[in-house]
């Protein structure tokens, strides 16, 4: 191995015998400055390597610190320009948009296609609510479709639903038809009963009518694992739902009551809704079983009226506003976008949020909190445990 000294001398590499290192016979010795010449094949240009010393070096050095520079100068005005944006689009982005569905683009006659996605769990504040709120102040919106796809949710976030559909409906006194999706179940279907026509696709899902409660009891894993309950209480039912021991008697009679006190409002809300059910006990006794039903079989026990697709719905509510084809529009009210929207697209937004929601310590937290509290569901039991 050459020394430190052997860098400012004319050759590091001297010719070998076997000509694998050599440099050009007509190339000038080098510069005195520290650098290694890196060995290269007979007949190839000979490549050095500059550690520092000369104005190479320097040069080098400072075009590292200029690209540095210049790239703390363009992440500095990327983060001004997206602080900037926010700040302006805030206020117009906090708006929910129309997005074209059917019909005529930009007609002055609206039917507005309101959908409930996924669990119902959340009441006031949610985006079905802010789509009630929107339909209800436009006076261009003359018929109403709801898109349901849904397994259920919540008793109170299903109860508050149907309450805001029927506000709406005496409000604005306009017809209101329902498409169901994939599923509308339970608590999707609590809300479908508002409709004055029900459309199911014919691969559809719904019924599922009744109510849940989950329970679990974790007193066998407690025993072997030493754990046991010492709450002190101020009355016997006090403890309602405990996990960690049997529940007695008197406190599944409890609980039992309040799943069939909200069982029986259910079945009110469905006769509420569907006078065939209403007038047919043997029916409606088929009917709230619990099960799920295909489209046709829900279509024989009356819990729908027609088999048939979205665009089919919106034409029947157009029709029963009395807006002839050509004269309107349907419109899909969107959640508001983000300036990270503009950025990186919704679609990619909501992958990350989808892979976030599979984090497994949310998803441990979420399942603790579903066996601590005791909650009501209408809501079909494959949908369970609930991920926001």
């Amino acid at each position: 191995m050459p020394d430190e000294n052997d860098f400012h001398t004319s050759e590091v590499f001297p010719e070998s015998k076997n000509d694998a290192y050599s440099a050009p016979p007509s190339s000038p010795s080098p510069r005195c400055e520290k650098g290694i010449r890196v060995p290269v094949k007979s007949g190839t240009q000979e490549i050095r390597i500059i550690c520092g010393g000369g104005s190479t070096g320097r040069t080098l050095l400072s075009g590292c610190f200029g690209a540095i520079i210049n790239l703390a100068g363009y992440l500095i005005v990327f983060c001004l320009l997206f602080g900037a944006l926010a700040m302006i689009g805030g206020e117009s982005s906090s708006a929910i948009h129309e997005e074209h569905v059917f019909g005529k683009k930009h007609a002055k006659q609206k039917v507005a296609v309101l959908t409930v996605e996924g669990v119902i769990y959340d009441g006031e504040g949610s985006h079905f609510i802010k789509q009630l709120e929107k339909a209800t102040e436009d006076d261009a919106v003359k018929a109403i479709v709801l898109r349901i796809n849904s397994p259920g949710g919540t008793v109170a976030a299903s109860d508050y639903y149907h309450h805001k559909i029927l506000e709406l409906k005496k409000k604005r006194n306009i017809p209101i038809v329902v498409s169901m999706g994939d599923m509308a179940a339970s608590g999707g279907y609590y809300i479908a009963v508002t409709g004055d026509e029900i459309f199911a696709e014919p691969s559809t899902l719904t019924g599922s009518i009744g109510v849940i409660m989950p329970n679990y009891n974790l007193s066998g894993l407690c025993e072997k694992i030493g754990v046991k309950s010492d709450a002190i209480t101020s009355g016997p039912l006090k403890e309602l739902g405990n996990l960690t021991r049997e529940m007695t008697p008197e406190e599944r009679d409890v609980l039992k009551s309040i799943v069939l006190d909200m069982f029986a409002r259910f079945k009110e809300i469905v006769c509420d809704g569907r006078k065939a059910l209403r007038d047919d006990p043997e029916l409606l006794k088929e009917a709230t079983t619990g099960r799920v039903f295909l489209a046709k079989d829900a279509l024989e026990k009356r819990l729908i009226d027609k088999i048939g697709y979205l665009d089919e719905a919106i034409e029947s509510a157009a029709e029963s506003a009395g807006l002839t084809e050509g004269e309107y529009e349907a419109v899909r009210y969107e959640p508001p976008k983000s300036p990270l929207d503009l950025f990186f697209g919704s679609s990619g937004l909501e992958k990350a949020a989808a892979i976030a929601s599979q984090n497994q310590t949310s998803l441990a937290v979420e399942m603790l909190d579903e066996l601590a509290t005791p909650k009501m569901y209408y809501i079909y039991p494959s949908a369970l445990p609930i991920r926001k």
